[in-house]
Protein backbone atom coordinates (compact mmCIF):
# COMPACT_ATOMS: atom_id res chain seq x y z
CA UNK A 1 0.00 0.00 0.00
CA UNK A 2 0.91 3.75 -0.52
CA UNK A 3 2.62 4.32 3.02
CA UNK A 4 0.79 6.83 4.67
CA UNK A 5 3.66 8.93 6.59
CA UNK A 6 1.35 11.20 8.71
CA UNK A 7 -2.72 11.96 8.93
CA UNK A 8 -4.30 9.10 8.63
CA UNK A 9 -8.04 9.04 8.75
CA UNK A 10 -9.27 7.23 11.91
CA UNK A 11 -10.76 3.63 11.26
CA UNK A 12 -14.25 3.34 11.31
CA UNK A 13 -16.07 1.46 13.97
CA UNK A 14 -17.52 -2.15 13.37
CA UNK A 15 -21.41 -2.75 13.88
CA UNK A 16 -21.76 -4.94 16.81
CA UNK A 17 -23.74 -7.92 16.47
CA UNK A 18 -26.99 -7.20 17.45
CA UNK A 19 -26.95 -4.43 15.31
CA UNK A 20 -25.60 -7.14 12.45
CA UNK A 21 -28.23 -9.89 12.76
CA UNK A 22 -31.39 -7.81 12.78
CA UNK A 23 -30.32 -6.48 9.18
CA UNK A 24 -29.24 -10.15 8.11
CA UNK A 25 -32.62 -11.30 9.07
CA UNK A 26 -34.38 -8.48 6.92
CA UNK A 27 -32.23 -8.82 4.17
CA UNK A 28 -33.25 -12.43 3.88
CA UNK A 29 -36.66 -11.90 4.70
CA UNK A 30 -37.47 -9.80 1.75
CA UNK A 31 -35.22 -12.14 -0.48
CA UNK A 32 -37.52 -14.84 0.27
CA UNK A 33 -40.43 -12.32 -0.70
CA UNK A 34 -38.96 -11.51 -4.09
CA UNK A 35 -37.13 -14.76 -5.45
CA UNK A 36 -40.36 -16.36 -5.34
CA UNK A 37 -41.76 -13.91 -7.94
CA UNK A 38 -38.53 -14.83 -10.30
CA UNK A 39 -38.54 -17.56 -12.49
CA UNK A 40 -35.86 -19.99 -13.66
CA UNK A 41 -34.69 -17.83 -16.75
CA UNK A 42 -34.94 -14.63 -14.56
CA UNK A 43 -32.46 -15.65 -11.98
CA UNK A 44 -30.39 -17.06 -14.39
CA UNK A 45 -30.34 -13.58 -15.75
CA UNK A 46 -29.22 -12.33 -13.03
CA UNK A 47 -26.37 -14.99 -12.11
CA UNK A 48 -25.00 -14.43 -15.60
CA UNK A 49 -25.00 -10.69 -14.70
CA UNK A 50 -23.40 -11.12 -11.61
CA UNK A 51 -20.65 -13.23 -12.42
CA UNK A 52 -19.79 -10.87 -15.67
CA UNK A 53 -20.17 -7.87 -13.00
CA UNK A 54 -17.26 -9.74 -10.99
CA UNK A 55 -14.92 -10.60 -13.97
CA UNK A 56 -15.36 -6.72 -14.57
CA UNK A 57 -14.22 -5.56 -11.36
CA UNK A 58 -11.44 -8.54 -11.72
CA UNK A 59 -10.39 -5.73 -14.70
CA UNK A 60 -11.58 -2.71 -13.09
CA UNK A 61 -9.37 -2.53 -9.89
CA UNK A 62 -5.81 -3.16 -12.37
CA UNK A 63 -7.57 -0.72 -14.91
CA UNK A 64 -8.10 2.10 -12.42
CA UNK A 65 -5.07 1.78 -10.68
CA UNK A 66 -2.83 1.47 -13.81
CA UNK A 67 -4.59 4.77 -15.37
CA UNK A 68 -4.00 6.59 -11.92
CA UNK A 69 -0.24 5.48 -11.74
CA UNK A 70 0.42 6.58 -15.00
CA UNK A 71 -0.73 10.09 -14.39
CA UNK A 72 0.68 10.13 -11.04
CA UNK A 73 4.00 9.29 -13.18
CA UNK A 74 4.03 11.45 -15.82
CA UNK A 75 3.21 14.60 -13.38
CA UNK A 76 5.79 13.60 -11.01
CA UNK A 77 8.65 12.97 -14.07
CA UNK A 78 7.19 16.81 -15.00
CA UNK A 79 7.49 17.45 -11.62
CA UNK A 80 10.99 16.53 -11.64
CA UNK A 81 12.13 18.04 -15.07
CA UNK A 82 10.77 21.57 -13.50
CA UNK A 83 12.82 20.76 -10.25
CA UNK A 84 15.76 20.19 -12.20
CA UNK A 85 15.29 23.50 -13.91
CA UNK A 86 15.10 25.19 -11.03
CA UNK A 87 17.95 23.70 -9.38
CA UNK A 88 20.53 25.30 -12.28
CA UNK A 89 18.85 27.92 -13.36
CA UNK A 90 21.75 31.02 -12.78
CA UNK A 91 20.40 33.04 -9.90
CA UNK A 92 17.35 35.42 -11.00
CA UNK A 93 16.63 33.72 -14.36
CA UNK A 94 13.37 32.93 -13.42
CA UNK A 95 11.04 35.15 -12.45
CA UNK A 96 8.31 34.55 -9.64
CA UNK A 97 5.73 34.51 -12.24
CA UNK A 98 7.07 31.69 -14.32
CA UNK A 99 8.05 30.00 -12.00
CA UNK A 100 4.35 30.04 -10.72
CA UNK A 101 3.52 29.23 -14.48
CA UNK A 102 6.25 25.82 -14.26
CA UNK A 103 4.45 24.66 -11.08
CA UNK A 104 0.38 25.44 -12.89
CA UNK A 105 1.90 23.40 -15.86
CA UNK A 106 2.59 20.74 -13.79
CA UNK A 107 -0.31 21.20 -11.25
CA UNK A 108 2.03 21.72 -8.13
CA UNK A 109 1.94 24.16 -4.81
CA UNK A 110 5.46 22.89 -3.62
CA UNK A 111 8.52 21.20 -4.84
CA UNK A 112 11.36 20.50 -2.14
CA UNK A 113 14.49 18.80 -2.79
CA UNK A 114 15.63 16.69 -0.50
CA UNK A 115 19.30 15.05 -0.63
CA UNK A 116 22.71 14.92 0.90
CA UNK A 117 21.11 15.70 4.13
CA UNK A 118 19.68 19.54 3.11
CA UNK A 119 16.03 20.07 2.28
CA UNK A 120 15.77 23.19 -0.02
CA UNK A 121 12.69 24.48 -1.54
CA UNK A 122 13.09 24.88 -5.47
CA UNK A 123 9.63 26.27 -6.08
CA UNK A 124 6.32 27.14 -4.18
CA UNK A 125 2.78 28.82 -5.19
CA UNK A 126 -0.56 28.94 -2.91
CA UNK A 127 0.82 27.37 0.04
CA UNK A 128 -2.02 24.52 1.73
CA UNK A 129 -2.71 25.35 5.49
CA UNK A 130 -1.65 21.56 5.84
CA UNK A 131 -0.96 18.54 3.79
CA UNK A 132 -3.58 15.75 4.51
CA UNK A 133 -1.23 12.92 3.56
CA UNK A 134 2.26 12.01 2.79
CA UNK A 135 2.52 9.10 0.25
CA UNK A 136 6.29 7.20 -1.27
CA UNK A 137 5.85 6.68 -4.77
CA UNK A 138 9.72 5.78 -4.59
CA UNK A 139 9.78 2.13 -5.23
CA UNK A 140 5.79 1.33 -5.10
CA UNK A 141 4.59 -2.19 -4.94
CA UNK A 142 0.76 -3.39 -6.91
CA UNK A 143 -0.89 -3.38 -3.92
CA UNK A 144 0.27 -0.24 -2.70
CA UNK A 145 -0.85 1.74 -5.65
CA UNK A 146 -3.99 -0.39 -5.63
CA UNK A 147 -4.88 0.87 -2.07
CA UNK A 148 -4.16 4.28 -3.39
CA UNK A 149 -6.70 4.07 -6.19
CA UNK A 150 -9.16 3.19 -3.56
CA UNK A 151 -8.51 5.55 -1.13
CA UNK A 152 -8.18 8.31 -3.95
CA UNK A 153 -11.41 7.42 -4.79
CA UNK A 154 -13.31 6.96 -1.48
CA UNK A 155 -11.33 10.37 -0.09
CA UNK A 156 -13.09 13.39 -0.04
CA UNK A 157 -12.39 15.96 -2.89
CA UNK A 158 -10.38 18.71 -1.23
CA UNK A 159 -7.00 16.71 -0.09
CA UNK A 160 -3.67 18.05 -0.81
CA UNK A 161 -1.09 15.23 -0.89
CA UNK A 162 2.69 15.20 -0.89
CA UNK A 163 4.31 12.75 -3.13
CA UNK A 164 7.76 11.21 -2.76
CA UNK A 165 9.43 10.62 -5.92
CA UNK A 166 13.11 10.05 -7.33
CA UNK A 167 15.24 13.17 -8.43
CA UNK A 168 16.65 13.57 -11.69
CA UNK A 169 20.26 14.42 -12.71
CA UNK A 170 21.73 15.16 -15.82
CA UNK A 171 18.88 13.67 -17.72
CA UNK A 172 18.81 10.14 -15.85
CA UNK A 173 16.56 8.33 -13.18
CA UNK A 174 18.42 9.02 -9.80
CA UNK A 175 19.25 5.86 -8.37
CA UNK A 176 20.77 7.48 -5.76
CA UNK A 177 19.57 9.28 -2.26
CA UNK A 178 17.94 12.60 -3.64
CA UNK A 179 14.17 12.87 -3.53
CA UNK A 180 11.35 15.39 -4.85
CA UNK A 181 8.81 16.28 -2.30
CA UNK A 182 5.34 17.27 -4.89
CA UNK A 183 2.83 18.58 -3.11
CA UNK A 184 -0.15 19.12 -5.90
CA UNK A 185 -4.05 19.05 -5.63
CA UNK A 186 -5.51 15.52 -5.33
CA UNK A 187 -8.92 16.93 -6.70
CA UNK A 188 -7.89 17.06 -10.83
CA UNK A 189 -6.50 13.19 -10.47
CA UNK A 190 -9.46 12.44 -8.70
CA UNK A 191 -11.76 13.77 -11.42
CA UNK A 192 -9.79 12.00 -14.11
CA UNK A 193 -10.25 8.61 -12.06
CA UNK A 194 -13.99 9.14 -11.70
CA UNK A 195 -14.64 9.97 -14.99
CA UNK A 196 -12.73 6.68 -16.08
CA UNK A 197 -14.23 4.13 -13.48
CA UNK A 198 -17.92 5.81 -15.11
CA UNK A 199 -16.63 4.56 -18.72
CA UNK A 200 -15.36 1.47 -17.22
CA UNK A 201 -18.61 0.49 -15.18
CA UNK A 202 -20.85 1.93 -18.46
CA UNK A 203 -18.92 -0.83 -20.29
CA UNK A 204 -19.12 -3.27 -17.82
CA UNK A 205 -22.54 -2.83 -17.65
CA UNK A 206 -22.95 -3.41 -21.25
CA UNK A 207 -21.05 -5.80 -21.94
CA UNK A 208 -22.46 -7.82 -18.72
CA UNK A 209 -26.17 -7.12 -20.06
CA UNK A 210 -24.85 -8.17 -23.52
CA UNK A 211 -22.98 -11.78 -22.59
CA UNK A 212 -26.00 -12.06 -19.93
CA UNK A 213 -28.74 -12.05 -22.53
CA UNK A 214 -27.15 -14.32 -25.29
CA UNK A 215 -25.99 -16.69 -22.70
CA UNK A 216 -29.66 -16.89 -20.94
CA UNK A 217 -30.76 -16.94 -24.67
CA UNK A 218 -28.51 -19.90 -25.08
CA UNK A 219 -29.55 -21.79 -21.92
CA UNK A 220 -33.18 -21.11 -22.38
CA UNK A 221 -33.13 -22.79 -25.91
CA UNK A 222 -30.52 -25.59 -24.58
CA UNK A 223 -31.81 -25.82 -20.90
CA UNK A 224 -34.43 -24.09 -19.81
CA UNK A 225 -37.24 -24.65 -22.50
CA UNK A 226 -36.29 -28.76 -22.66
CA UNK A 227 -36.54 -28.68 -18.84
CA UNK A 228 -40.15 -26.72 -18.76
CA UNK A 229 -41.57 -29.15 -20.81
CA UNK A 230 -40.34 -31.92 -18.98
CA UNK A 231 -41.77 -30.48 -15.64
CA UNK A 232 -44.94 -29.55 -17.74
CA UNK A 233 -45.54 -33.05 -18.88
CA UNK A 234 -44.84 -34.11 -15.48
CA UNK A 235 -47.78 -32.09 -13.91
CA UNK A 236 -50.00 -32.90 -17.24
CA UNK A 237 -49.43 -36.32 -16.30
CA UNK A 238 -49.86 -35.88 -12.64
CA UNK A 239 -52.75 -34.86 -13.12
CA UNK A 240 -54.50 -37.16 -15.27
CA UNK A 241 -52.24 -40.46 -14.80
CA UNK A 242 -54.51 -42.87 -16.70
CA UNK A 243 -54.49 -40.67 -19.96
CA UNK A 244 -52.13 -42.00 -22.03
CA UNK A 245 -52.03 -38.97 -24.49
CA UNK A 246 -49.97 -36.93 -21.76
CA UNK A 247 -47.21 -39.34 -21.86
CA UNK A 248 -44.18 -37.04 -23.05
CA UNK A 249 -42.79 -38.14 -26.59
CA UNK A 250 -39.24 -37.78 -26.15
CA UNK A 251 -37.54 -35.48 -28.46
CA UNK A 252 -34.60 -37.58 -29.33
CA UNK A 253 -31.62 -35.88 -28.34
CA UNK A 254 -28.82 -37.53 -27.39
CA UNK A 255 -28.01 -34.61 -24.27
CA UNK A 256 -28.65 -35.74 -20.44
CA UNK A 257 -32.18 -34.00 -21.29
CA UNK A 258 -33.03 -36.15 -23.52
CA UNK A 259 -32.06 -39.05 -21.66
CA UNK A 260 -34.35 -38.04 -18.83
CA UNK A 261 -37.31 -37.38 -21.82
CA UNK A 262 -36.66 -41.22 -22.76
CA UNK A 263 -36.41 -42.52 -19.01
CA UNK A 264 -39.74 -40.16 -18.12
CA UNK A 265 -41.96 -41.59 -21.15
CA UNK A 266 -40.92 -45.19 -20.17
CA UNK A 267 -41.75 -44.54 -16.23
CA UNK A 268 -45.10 -42.70 -17.41
CA UNK A 269 -45.66 -45.47 -19.69
CA UNK A 270 -45.09 -48.06 -16.82
CA UNK A 271 -47.34 -46.18 -14.25
CA UNK A 272 -50.25 -45.65 -16.44
CA UNK A 273 -50.34 -49.50 -17.29
CA UNK A 274 -49.58 -50.01 -13.66
CA UNK A 275 -53.07 -48.74 -12.89
CA UNK A 276 -54.46 -50.02 -15.88
CA UNK A 277 -53.69 -53.19 -14.12
CA UNK A 278 -55.01 -51.96 -10.62
CA UNK A 279 -58.42 -50.33 -12.52
CA UNK A 280 -58.65 -54.15 -14.27
CA UNK A 281 -57.80 -56.07 -10.45
CA UNK A 282 -60.53 -53.41 -9.11
CA UNK A 283 -62.75 -54.30 -11.72
CA UNK A 284 -62.67 -57.72 -11.32
CA UNK A 285 -62.99 -58.02 -8.06
CA UNK A 286 -66.39 -55.90 -8.16
CA UNK A 287 -67.59 -58.25 -10.87
CA UNK A 288 -66.76 -61.55 -9.18
CA UNK A 289 -68.01 -60.11 -5.68
CA UNK A 290 -70.92 -59.61 -7.61
CA UNK A 291 -71.65 -62.94 -9.14
CA UNK A 292 -69.86 -65.14 -6.56
CA UNK A 293 -72.68 -65.59 -4.65
CA UNK A 294 -74.92 -66.91 -7.15
CA UNK A 295 -72.23 -69.22 -9.35
CA UNK A 296 -71.82 -70.71 -5.77
CA UNK A 297 -75.10 -71.48 -5.48
CA UNK A 298 -75.31 -72.75 -8.82
CA UNK A 299 -72.36 -74.50 -8.43
CA UNK A 300 -73.55 -75.81 -5.46
CA UNK A 301 -76.86 -77.29 -6.75
CA UNK A 302 -74.98 -79.01 -9.85
CA UNK A 303 -73.16 -80.71 -7.00
CA UNK A 304 -75.85 -82.31 -4.95
CA UNK A 305 -77.07 -83.58 -8.74
CA UNK A 306 -73.32 -85.17 -9.06
CA UNK A 307 -73.66 -87.17 -5.42
CA UNK A 308 -76.37 -88.85 -7.35
CA UNK A 309 -74.45 -90.82 -10.09
CA UNK A 310 -72.09 -92.38 -7.62
CA UNK A 311 -75.53 -94.32 -6.96
CA UNK A 312 -75.33 -95.25 -10.50
CA UNK A 313 -73.67 -99.02 -11.21
CA UNK A 314 -72.40 -97.52 -14.30
CA UNK A 315 -68.54 -98.31 -14.07
CA UNK A 316 -68.05 -95.30 -16.40
CA UNK A 317 -70.26 -93.30 -14.07
CA UNK A 318 -68.84 -94.26 -10.88
CA UNK A 319 -65.16 -93.23 -12.09
CA UNK A 320 -66.05 -89.95 -13.11
CA UNK A 321 -68.41 -89.14 -10.57
CA UNK A 322 -65.96 -88.69 -7.74
CA UNK A 323 -63.65 -86.42 -10.38
CA UNK A 324 -67.02 -84.45 -11.25
CA UNK A 325 -67.45 -83.62 -7.46
CA UNK A 326 -63.78 -82.74 -6.62
CA UNK A 327 -63.69 -80.59 -10.05
CA UNK A 328 -67.45 -78.66 -8.49
CA UNK A 329 -65.39 -78.42 -5.22
CA UNK A 330 -62.62 -76.56 -7.12
CA UNK A 331 -64.60 -74.55 -8.81
CA UNK A 332 -66.27 -73.21 -6.06
CA UNK A 333 -63.24 -72.69 -4.74
CA UNK A 334 -61.73 -70.95 -7.32
CA UNK A 335 -64.25 -68.52 -7.88
CA UNK A 336 -63.34 -67.57 -4.48
CA UNK A 337 -59.75 -67.41 -4.67
CA UNK A 338 -60.42 -65.52 -7.70
CA UNK A 339 -62.51 -62.76 -5.85
CA UNK A 340 -59.37 -63.02 -3.36
CA UNK A 341 -56.77 -62.15 -5.90
CA UNK A 342 -58.80 -59.65 -6.93
CA UNK A 343 -58.70 -57.73 -3.53
CA UNK A 344 -54.61 -58.38 -3.55
CA UNK A 345 -54.73 -60.83 -1.01
CA UNK A 346 -54.25 -64.24 -0.78
CA UNK A 347 -54.70 -67.62 1.52
CA UNK A 348 -50.78 -68.44 2.46
CA UNK A 349 -49.48 -72.08 1.37
CA UNK A 350 -49.81 -75.51 3.49
CA UNK A 351 -46.93 -77.61 2.22
CA UNK A 352 -46.65 -80.99 2.78
CA UNK A 353 -45.06 -83.65 1.40
CA UNK A 354 -47.01 -85.31 -1.54
CA UNK A 355 -45.92 -87.13 -4.70
CA UNK A 356 -46.39 -85.11 -7.50
CA UNK A 357 -47.21 -87.89 -10.52
CA UNK A 358 -50.63 -88.33 -8.88
CA UNK A 359 -50.91 -84.80 -9.32
CA UNK A 360 -49.84 -84.16 -12.22
CA UNK A 361 -52.19 -87.11 -13.18
CA UNK A 362 -55.05 -85.59 -12.15
CA UNK A 363 -54.28 -81.84 -13.17
CA UNK A 364 -53.74 -83.68 -16.83
CA UNK A 365 -57.13 -85.25 -17.00
CA UNK A 366 -59.05 -82.31 -15.64
CA UNK A 367 -57.22 -79.89 -18.48
CA UNK A 368 -58.09 -82.78 -21.38
CA UNK A 369 -60.05 -85.50 -20.03
CA UNK A 370 -59.97 -88.62 -21.56
CA UNK A 371 -61.07 -89.22 -24.91
CA UNK A 372 -61.29 -85.54 -25.60
CA UNK A 373 -59.28 -83.35 -27.94
CA UNK A 374 -56.29 -83.97 -29.96
CA UNK A 375 -53.35 -82.87 -27.32
CA UNK A 376 -51.84 -85.56 -25.50
CA UNK A 377 -50.44 -85.11 -21.70
CA UNK A 378 -47.48 -86.65 -20.97
CA UNK A 379 -46.68 -87.25 -17.58
CA UNK A 380 -43.03 -88.34 -16.85
CA UNK A 381 -42.38 -87.67 -13.34
CA UNK A 382 -41.06 -90.36 -11.42
CA UNK A 383 -43.46 -91.90 -9.06
CA UNK A 384 -41.12 -91.58 -5.99
CA UNK A 385 -40.57 -88.37 -6.57
CA UNK A 386 -42.24 -86.01 -3.49
CA UNK A 387 -42.30 -82.58 -2.67
CA UNK A 388 -43.38 -80.21 -0.35
CA UNK A 389 -46.02 -78.05 -1.24
CA UNK A 390 -49.61 -76.80 -0.86
CA UNK A 391 -51.35 -79.76 -2.33
CA UNK A 392 -54.31 -77.52 -3.66
CA UNK A 393 -51.98 -74.64 -4.90
CA UNK A 394 -49.21 -76.98 -6.99
CA UNK A 395 -52.93 -78.64 -8.81
CA UNK A 396 -53.70 -74.96 -9.67
CA UNK A 397 -50.35 -74.44 -10.70
CA UNK A 398 -50.24 -77.22 -12.99
CA UNK A 399 -53.79 -76.91 -14.20
CA UNK A 400 -53.19 -73.54 -15.72
CA UNK A 401 -49.61 -74.29 -17.12
CA UNK A 402 -51.15 -77.40 -18.76
CA UNK A 403 -54.39 -75.91 -20.03
CA UNK A 404 -52.27 -72.94 -21.42
CA UNK A 405 -50.14 -75.62 -23.14
CA UNK A 406 -53.82 -77.65 -24.66
CA UNK A 407 -54.91 -74.23 -25.80
CA UNK A 408 -52.08 -73.35 -27.33
CA UNK A 409 -51.89 -76.42 -29.45
CA UNK A 410 -55.41 -76.40 -30.01
CA UNK A 411 -55.33 -72.87 -31.45
CA UNK A 412 -52.59 -72.68 -33.15
CA UNK A 413 -51.18 -76.49 -33.55
CA UNK A 414 -47.56 -78.13 -33.48
CA UNK A 415 -44.70 -77.15 -34.84
CA UNK A 416 -43.82 -78.88 -38.18
CA UNK A 417 -42.65 -82.12 -38.21
CA UNK A 418 -43.81 -82.78 -34.24
CA UNK A 419 -47.04 -84.13 -32.78
CA UNK A 420 -49.37 -82.37 -30.19
CA UNK A 421 -48.45 -82.96 -26.92
CA UNK A 422 -47.74 -81.16 -23.57
CA UNK A 423 -45.20 -83.05 -21.75
CA UNK A 424 -43.94 -82.49 -17.72
CA UNK A 425 -40.64 -83.88 -16.42
CA UNK A 426 -39.40 -83.66 -12.75
CA UNK A 427 -35.97 -84.28 -10.57
CA UNK A 428 -34.66 -83.76 -7.80
CA UNK A 429 -31.20 -81.02 -8.27
CA UNK A 430 -29.18 -80.95 -4.84
CA UNK A 431 -31.65 -78.68 -2.50
CA UNK A 432 -34.56 -77.75 -5.06
CA UNK A 433 -36.95 -79.81 -7.08
CA UNK A 434 -37.23 -79.07 -10.92
CA UNK A 435 -40.45 -79.17 -12.83
CA UNK A 436 -40.80 -78.36 -16.57
CA UNK A 437 -43.43 -77.81 -18.40
CA UNK A 438 -43.00 -78.07 -22.18
CA UNK A 439 -45.65 -77.88 -25.28
CA UNK A 440 -44.83 -78.70 -28.97
CA UNK A 441 -46.50 -75.58 -30.11
CA UNK A 442 -45.08 -72.57 -31.69
CA UNK A 443 -43.62 -71.23 -28.80
CA UNK A 444 -44.09 -67.44 -26.90
CA UNK A 445 -43.58 -64.69 -28.84
CA UNK A 446 -40.83 -62.35 -27.88
CA UNK A 447 -42.86 -59.72 -27.72
CA UNK A 448 -44.53 -60.76 -24.63
CA UNK A 449 -41.78 -62.62 -23.11
CA UNK A 450 -40.60 -59.94 -20.99
CA UNK A 451 -44.29 -59.51 -19.16
CA UNK A 452 -45.98 -63.68 -19.83
CA UNK A 453 -46.09 -63.12 -16.06
CA UNK A 454 -48.19 -59.88 -15.56
CA UNK A 455 -51.59 -60.03 -14.97
CA UNK A 456 -53.91 -59.02 -17.94
CA UNK A 457 -51.03 -58.41 -20.01
CA UNK A 458 -50.67 -61.54 -22.59
CA UNK A 459 -54.20 -63.39 -23.30
CA UNK A 460 -53.93 -64.17 -27.04
CA UNK A 461 -57.14 -66.59 -26.29
CA UNK A 462 -61.02 -64.68 -26.91
CA UNK A 463 -62.22 -64.56 -23.46
CA UNK A 464 -59.21 -65.27 -21.54
CA UNK A 465 -58.30 -62.87 -18.69
CA UNK A 466 -54.96 -63.24 -18.69
CA UNK A 467 -54.64 -63.91 -14.78
CA UNK A 468 -53.51 -67.58 -15.40
CA UNK A 469 -49.64 -67.26 -15.58
CA UNK A 470 -49.57 -64.44 -12.73
CA UNK A 471 -51.90 -66.44 -10.56
CA UNK A 472 -49.26 -69.44 -10.65
CA UNK A 473 -46.19 -67.61 -10.60
CA UNK A 474 -47.99 -65.99 -7.28
CA UNK A 475 -48.32 -69.25 -6.32
CA UNK A 476 -44.68 -70.30 -6.57
CA UNK A 477 -43.42 -67.24 -4.95
CA UNK A 478 -45.80 -68.09 -1.87
CA UNK A 479 -43.94 -71.42 -1.98
CA UNK A 480 -40.39 -69.79 -2.04
CA UNK A 481 -39.67 -71.05 -5.42
CA UNK A 482 -38.98 -69.90 -8.98
CA UNK A 483 -40.54 -69.93 -12.10
CA UNK A 484 -39.20 -68.70 -15.87
CA UNK A 485 -39.70 -69.13 -19.36
CA UNK A 486 -36.83 -71.36 -20.50
CA UNK A 487 -34.37 -69.89 -23.43
CA UNK A 488 -36.42 -71.08 -26.78
CA UNK A 489 -34.49 -72.85 -28.72
CA UNK A 490 -35.69 -73.10 -32.76
CA UNK A 491 -38.11 -74.96 -33.68
CA UNK A 492 -39.18 -75.15 -29.64
CA UNK A 493 -42.55 -74.89 -28.05
CA UNK A 494 -42.64 -72.71 -24.54
CA UNK A 495 -40.92 -74.51 -21.93
CA UNK A 496 -41.93 -73.32 -18.25
CA UNK A 497 -39.42 -74.06 -15.45
CA UNK A 498 -40.04 -74.15 -11.79
CA UNK A 499 -37.87 -74.93 -8.92
CA UNK A 500 -38.99 -75.53 -5.28
CA UNK A 501 -36.95 -76.17 -2.53
CA UNK A 502 -36.28 -79.24 -0.81
CA UNK A 503 -37.00 -77.96 2.48
CA UNK A 504 -40.66 -76.88 3.62
CA UNK A 505 -39.68 -73.11 3.14
CA UNK A 506 -42.55 -71.42 5.73
CA UNK A 507 -40.98 -73.40 8.83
Amino acid sequence: MDRIVRDQPPIPRLAGTREVLPAVSRLAERRRRVLPRIGLAGRLIILIAVFVMCAQVMIFIPAVTNMRFNRLRAQLDGAAVAALAFERAPPGALSPELSRQLLRSVGARLIVLDGNGTRRILASRDLPAKVDATFDLRSPSWTSLAYGAFDALTAPPIRVLTYLYPAIRSGESAGGDETIEVTLDERPLQRAMYAFARRILTYSLIASAIVATLAALAMHRMILRPVRRLTTSIMDFGADPGDRTRIIEPSGRAHEIGQAERALAVMQEALALELAQKKNLANLGLAVAKINHDMRNMLAAAQILSDRLANLTDPLAQRLAPKLVATLDRAIRFCQATLTYGRAVDEPPQPRPLRLRPLVAEAAETASPSGHGTVRIVNEVPDALEIIADAEQMFRVMLNLLRNGVEALERAGPAPGKVAAVDVRAWRDEAVTVINVTDTGPGVPAAVRATIFSAFQNSSRPGGTGLGLAIVADLIRAHGGTIALAPQEEDAGASFRITLPVLNPLR
